[in-house]
């Protein structure tokens, strides 16, 4: 497609200048692009030999003023905006007071509740297996703050129907308003999450699908934190069992704050940047869910067994230590 001007006027044009005006003009617009020459020549619709020379010589001098760079034959437009961080008067007090998951019945909690700082513009990521905890997770984290905060859930499973009756059995708030409006937004989303970001709500993202290209987890990411103020995503990813982290491994943990990984009946803090009082990076959570799913309970800190080392198995069979799952309690030892 011609943007500024057809073939016929391209080609009648003989003078260096115009050549360059509709070339610069064509990157301006063209910005955040890679291209080569035969782009150019095609966007442009040029064909004449001479014009042809005039636009490598303008995109060779665009080169040498820094406003191009060239590797081998693509060239890529040099983006040197910069946001300024007021870091001196910013407020250092704006962490969020989340309220996070925890034993319903025994007020039991993870080791990461009160210890993790969360701030405005955070991302948090919940890793795990399937159907191992990770919507109970999301679910009692809405039910916990929505009170408190905008919440935002974005779902990609849930009919209204099985939501509805999920919510019934969550029976110790309420998530209605007294004129019986709903207290947070339910929004069923399967891609492109950035674009519907509230930057100032509680996002909750159950769960984020990659399919194929798993490896731009990170990219995601990185584009639902570009679009948070006050506001944190808290964001579900799937991993694979045995997996130390969720799809698109490292890539998934770059730009996280706190990073949760959840397998049967076990919570690991993968990563806690900053926290208070003491370190929970690396503690291990113990945890059953009751109540057809809904709530958490006995939660307490378990480590691997030193009897199997965590296999769940010696010579013998089943590890008679801890029943074969590999761990024990931290106040057994």
């Amino acid at each position: 497609m011609v943007e500024t001007t057809n073939r016929h006027e391209i080609e009648a044009t003989t003078s260096y200048k115009k050549i360059a005006a509709l070339v610069e003009q064509w990157i301006e617009n063209h910005k955040g692009e890679t291209f080569d020459l035969d782009t150019v020549y095609r966007q442009l619709q040029v064909f004449n030999r001479e014009n042809r020379n005039y636009i490598t010589i303008i995109l060779s001098k665009l080169v040498h003023k820094n406003i191009l760079e060239k590797n081998n034959k693509i060239y890529r437009y040099i983006d040197n905006t910069c946001k300024y961080i007021d870091w001196v008067n910013a407020d250092s007090g704006d962490v969020l007071n989340i309220r996070w998951p925890y034993g319903i019945k025994d007020n039991s909690k993870f080791g990461f509740d009160g210890r993790a700082i969360i701030s405005s513009g955070d991302v948090v990521v919940v890793a795990g297996t399937s159907n191992m905890g990770k919507t109970a997770f999301c679910m009692n984290l809405l039910w916990e703050n929505m009170d408190t905060y905008p919440c935002t859930l974005m779902i990609n499973e849930y009919s209204p129907g099985k939501f509805n009756r999920r919510a019934g059995k969550m029976d110790w708030k309420t998530p209605q308003n007294g004129d019986g409006a709903s207290k947070f937004e339910l929004i069923e989303r399967h891609h492109s999450w950035k674009d519907i970001i509230r930057p100032d709500n509680i996002n909750i993202i159950d769960w984020i699908n990659m399919g194929k290209d798993f490896y731009q987890i990170g990219q995601t990411l990185e584009g639902i934190q570009s679009k948070l103020n006050k506001g944190v995503a808290v964001i579900s990813l799937q991993k694979a069992e045995g997996k130390d982290l969720g799809i698109g491994g490292q890539f998934s943990e770059h730009p996280t704050s706190l990073y949760l990984l959840v397998d049967y009946q076990r919570m690991t803090i993968r990563k806690a940047k900053e926290w208070k009082q003491w370190n929970p990076n690396g503690k291990i959570y113990g945890f059953e869910i009751i109540d057809e799913g809904t709530k958490f309970h006995n939660i307490r800190q378990i480590i691997k067994c030193k009897q199997c080392w965590g296999s769940g198995h010696t010579k013998g069979g089943e590890c008679d230590k801890c029943q074969g799952t590999g761990y024990v309690d931290a106040d057994e030892v």
